[in-house]
């Protein structure tokens, strides 16, 4: 045997040693990844049976797509310029005169004339935008989503029903550098570009449908979102079936957004170094002195029954992803921060009472038709959450006018 066919022997054999390696590689990370997953699989059922047998206000089914709390150390990009121009935005915003007008009109509202229920799909029927459930999918766009569902929902509202579309979640998602990408970002950012920048049509047949894929589950776990999804490409230009118009003259535009909850913008990556925005609770606590949780409530309410739906951010718990029916509320309560997947933005429609004075938000998720209670009516697939579990554990409620 020649240097030669030695060396290529040697080639084969380690070749073949580092097939071996990599095959029992992937078998020991694929046993683990099924222990895991088992585990996973064992807790979860046994959290869904201590919801049920707790005689809460809602029931839970077990759903094999429900996730575990962990640290998915998602990149954080922080643009600050971006951001304090959103902040300035805002405080322009919030100084205009059709915002001090809004302000006026539901200062002047009648608390007593508020409905113990109330469902926007009923008082807006001509807005079909409002009864639309979206699917995310694989990738943490429900910031997008939201904001895009009030902006189609206010813009039907406020044209009477003459402009009824769907908004693209996926021009945020590509256009918008400041609200955030496929791993989180910030619904008001989101309402802010739609007053700078507009938004064009979505759902299937828009200018910009949505190309996120939805197979990964209901919902996906934040573990497959890919990470190629960190950056997107902004496609300034409609989909080839579209005609109707070209990307720029699609656009719809708000006049003002705003938050109706007091918060703060981040303008670092950890964190520490935040922004105050004028809010609208804010405005009624120094105007009218500090407000109980009631009296918050009750504006919130004013401005959903004046004016159409908000978004609603709260933090996700392990046993919310296996929701079926009632009025949600975390429990066990005394784990509640160990048990945050995520947090979450939806859609805000209504409102309700149950028989012993609970009260109640009604709101659209974005996990799709197949996800939430479906009720008896077509107008299913929503969930209700208890006011004072958001009230109790934060919440973020924003908006805009057209």
């Amino acid at each position: 045997m020649n240097l030669s066919e030695n060396a290529n022997l040697r080639l084969k054999k380690f070749s073949g040693l580092s097939l071996v390696l990599a095959a029992l590689g992937f078998y020991l990370k694929s046993k683990t990844s099924t222990e895991e997953n088992r585990e996973n699989q064992v807790y979860l059922k046994k959290l869904v049976r201590q919801v049920n047998e707790a005689g809460l206000a809602w029931k839970a089914k077990y759903n094999p797509f429900g996730a575990r709390a962990k640290d998915f150390n998602f990149p954080v990009e922080k643009n600050v310029t971006a951001i304090q121009q959103s902040v300035d935005d805002l405080n322009r915003f919030f100084a205009s005169e059709h915002m001090q007008l809004h302000l006026r009109e539901l200062a002047n509202f009648p608390t007593e004339s508020l409905p113990t229920f109330f469902d926007a799909r009923e008082k807006w029927p001509h807005c079909s935008s409002i009864s639309e459930v979206y699917n995310q999918g694989g990738c943490g766009s429900c910031y997008a989503v939201a904001a895009v569902g009030v902006a189609a929902d206010r813009t039907c509202i406020h044209s009477n029903g003459s402009i009824n579309t769907l908004f693209s979640e996926e021009d945020v998602l590509g256009c918008c550098a400041v609200c955030g990408n496929c791993f989180g970002g910030d619904p008001l950012k989101a309402l802010v570009y739609w007053v700078n920048e507009g938004l064009v049509t979505g759902g299937r047949d828009g200018c910009r449908p949505y190309s996120v894929d939805i197979e990964c589950g209901v919902p996906c776990s934040p573990a497959q979102y890919p990470f190629n999804e960190y950056k997107r490409k902004c496609t300034r230009r409609c989909q080839s079936i579209y005609f109707q118009n070209s990307y720029e003259d699609d656009k719809r535009y708000a006049s003002i957004a705003y938050s109706m909850y007091p918060r703060t913008m981040s303008l670092d990556k950890k964190g520490r170094n935040r922004i105050k925005v004028p809010t609208v609770i804010g405005h009624f606590n120094d105007t009218e002195g500090p407000l109980s949780n009631e009296q918050i409530r009750q504006i919130i309410m004013k401005e959903l029954y004046l004016s159409g739906p908000t978004t609603l951010a709260f933090p996700v718990t392990e046993e919310f992803l296996h929701y079926s029916s009632g009025i949600f509320s975390p429990y066990p309560v005394e784990d509640f921060a160990k048990r945050i997947v995520y947090w979450h933005v939806v859609k805000l429609i209504g409102w309700g009472q149950y028989n012993n004075g609970q009260h109640y938000w009604l709101a659209v998720n974005s996990f799709g038709r197949h996800w939430g209670d479906s009720g008896e009516s077509p107008k299913a697939w929503v969930f209700k959450i208890d006011t004072s579990m958001v009230e109790d554990f934060g919440l973020e409620y924003e908006t805009g006018l057209p």
